[in-house]
């Protein structure tokens, strides 16, 4: 019999021989044991499936204490709310509404509830929902049953009052701010403005009806200076009007972004004539400072520069360093570490950069007490400061510790417990795609209602289980970050210590990798298709697997571990071998390919190497390399093997003008 005809029958085999087992009395109607628990709970799903009532009611019977018996009602109550008595609902939602899947039933519910008309139950049974419809929903409820007025329409009026439409749902509760005179001129301009700024200018055109003919006619003129802003700009001539200022401000902002030398003509034509406010003015000089270095201007550092302190903001700060870093230029660096919000200046990453700011302007004392501090950080600038002063890393592993009263506590959490044992069928490879994912969302759930510790004791008890992934992002999210067991798992160590000895390349280095990739999750797909532990694109997977003679069947076998790991280490080999063993280089190449590492590495040749890692143009890439690196190094670390120096380095370029990184890589006392 072929295995596609051969599965079925046997799932009905079981099925039936459960079935008869039941019937002669070998399976007590209230099982006690958790895989007798697991096996009733199955077949009733199964039973549901098929709509066959009287097994699912024997199969069901005796659950109530089983930790996912609330899914299996979940089950059979979202298709059959219309037919179902509330009071089920009202009952399932009062014990369960705080898991996952009671959440997701009251959400079904709520919308059943808007259709039936339903407000006071609707009111009675809402809980804060992301949904913008529900919420407006939530405030039609109100006005309707003359509950909490007042907070109905203040809630009204943020939902009101943001630059973008909202959905249908909406528009009743917005008709209502109007027609009780809620809404005068000065709100309908504020959110006109919010529209232009976010380009929404359909939106603005439909709020500009309820303005006066007068009124709507500057709503026209901006949206031309939107369109066309250099035409307008060149041909405009109002009177000294807050909107008027507004529109021209928005004009050059506008121009800014393609023609920056005339959008800056432009500003020191108007300023002079227009009485902009203080705010307008250090905003414009702050935009156009931005807008300099998007163009490329030779001036852009003195622009940057010249920047009010009192309307800096993080962009600014972050490109003018940026600017600092491409340009080599310390003392420029120097000051703006220097000018950053004391709270964001504590930052470990600019804590170095000041650091290195000194050393390079002649402050080597000063530069090298900073180093030694900041050296104590097991971090990935601590690992480069310890660098710096030839210092040990300091690892500073502290295991989270808790009690069996704490564990038993959290265990009592229904989106725990429900979590867990979803993860224990998914180990059993039945479905089980489909129930780590319910794992997933029900832990997710849960993690949103407890305080932080009991955050680490769940980050904990994951490690235990083996579910490293959620022990991983949970430690992280409880800010618990020195659990190194728990952070960072040595987990599939026999498959990974093979990849990496098959393929001679270090093993802490590919963990590394792993970890940063899909922290362990075996069977994950990203959004952009990346496949397993070491997140394989299909087309890669199928173009390694092909150089080093492995066969894939489909798409399919790059999900499994060892497939996976193989191909993984493969292409790992192959990057290194690509940029001549430079683990940086081929890091980035992992993550953003390597015709990007390798563009990357022409362009910016010349710099030191900490600071190449800064002037990666991606984000992520950019994170992605620093965390790898530091990665490694705790790897290490945990492998028992002997630490090496941050892999933070360039191959020398003999075109370079500047002797800085042959220098460098030569004196391991200033590793670039």
């Amino acid at each position: 019999m072929k295995q596609q005809y051969l599965r079925p029958f046997l799932k009905h085999l079981r099925f039936l021989s459960v079935t008869t087992l039941i019937a002669l009395g070998s399976f007590s109607a209230h099982a006690g044991d958790l895989t007798q628990q697991r096996l009733h709970f199955e077949f009733a799903l199964e039973a549901l499936q098929t709509k066959d009532w009287d097994n699912f009611q024997q199969f069901s019977t005796g659950l109530q204490d089983y930790p996912l018996y609330y899914y299996l009602r979940y089950q059979y109550l979202k298709p059959r709310l219309k037919e179902v008595p509330q009071s089920e609902i009202q009952a399932f939602l009062r014990r369960y509404g705080d898991t996952y899947f009671g959440d997701s039933l009251r959400r079904d519910w709520l919308n059943q509830l808007v259709k039936m008309g339903d407000w006071a139950t609707f009111v009675r049974f809402y809980a804060p929902q992301k949904s913008t419809s529900l919420q407006c929903h939530y405030v039609q409820a109100r006005l309707m049953t003359g509950r909490q007025i007042r907070a109905a329409v203040r809630d009204a009026k943020k939902l009101w009052l943001v630059g973008k439409s909202q959905p249908k749902a909406c528009d009743p509760v917005f008709e209502y701010l109007y027609e009780n005179g809620q809404i005068n001129n000065t709100l309908l301009w504020k959110r006109i403005s919010l529209a232009m700024k976010k380009s929404r200018l359909s939106l603005a055109r439909a709020l500009a009806k309820r303005l006066d003919p007068a009124s709507r006619a500057w709503v026209t003129r901006w949206q031309t200076m939107h369109k066309r802003p250099a035409q307008t700009l060149a041909e405009f001539s109002e009177p000294d009007v807050p909107i008027v200022r507004e529109i021209i401000l928005h004009g050059i902002k506008r121009l800014a972004r393609k023609q920056f030398e005339l959008a800056n003509e432009y500003w020191n034509t108007f300023q002079p004539h227009y009485d902009f406010s203080v705010q307008q003015i250090g905003e414009m000089q702050r935009d156009l400072a931005l807008a300099s270095v998007k163009r490329d201007h030779p001036e852009a550092l003195k622009w940057l520069t010249a920047v009010n302190k009192n309307y800096l903001n993080e962009k600014v700060s972050q490109t003018r360093i940026k600017l600092a870093f491409k340009r080599q230029n310390w003392h420029a660096l120097l000051d703006f570490v220097t000018e950053l919000p004391e709270k964001e200046r504590n930052i470990l990453r600019w804590r170095y950069w000041h650091a290195r700011a000194l050393e390079q302007t002649g402050k080597s004392t000063q530069a090298r007490r900073m180093y030694k501090k900041l050296a104590k950080e097991r971090d990935y600038y601590g690992f480069l400061a310890a660098d710096r002063v030839r210092a040990k890393y300091r690892m500073r592993h502290r295991p989270i510790a808790f009690t069996p009263t704490e564990q038993a506590t959290l265990m009592k959490n229904l989106s725990i417990a429900g979590a867990y044992e979803f993860y224990q069928l998914g180990q059993q490879k039945s479905e089980e795609r489909k129930w780590i994912l319910n794992a997933r969302r029900e832990w997710h759930h849960a993690l949103k209602h407890i305080n932080k510790r009991q955050q680490a004791v769940a980050a904990a008890l994951a490690s235990r289980w083996g579910w490293h992934d959620r022990a991983v992002i949970t430690a992280a999210k409880a800010g618990h970050y020195d659990d190194l067991d728990v952070r960072f798992p040595l987990a599939f160590y026999p498959h990974f210590a093979a990849g990496a000895t098959n393929q001679d390349i270090d093993l802490a280095w590919v963990y590394g990798i792993t970890r940063q990739e899909s922290a362990f999750m075996s069977k994950v797909r990203s959004r952009a298709g990346a496949l397993g532990l070491m997140q394989l694109m299909p087309a890669t997977g199928r173009l390694v697997a092909r150089k080093i003679g492995l066969q894939l069947r489909s798409t399919r076998d790059i999900l499994d571990i060892d497939t996976n790991i193989s191909l993984g280490t493969a292409y790992l080999r192959q990057m290194l071998d690509r940029f001549d063993g430079n683990y940086m280089l081929a890091t980035a190449a992992y993550n953003a390919g390597p015709g990007r590492a390798k563009r990357w590495a022409a362009k910016n040749a010349c710099v030191p190497a900490d600071i190449w890692v800064e002037l990666i143009p991606f984000n992520e890439t950019r994170n992605y390399v620093r965390r790898v690196l530091f990665y490694t190094r705790v790897f290490e670390s945990r492998l028992g093997q002997r630490t090496r120096p941050l892999r933070v380095t360039l191959a020398p370029y003999n075109s370079c003008a500047s002797t800085y990184i042959r220098r460098n890589e030569n004196n391991p006392k200033t590793p670039g």
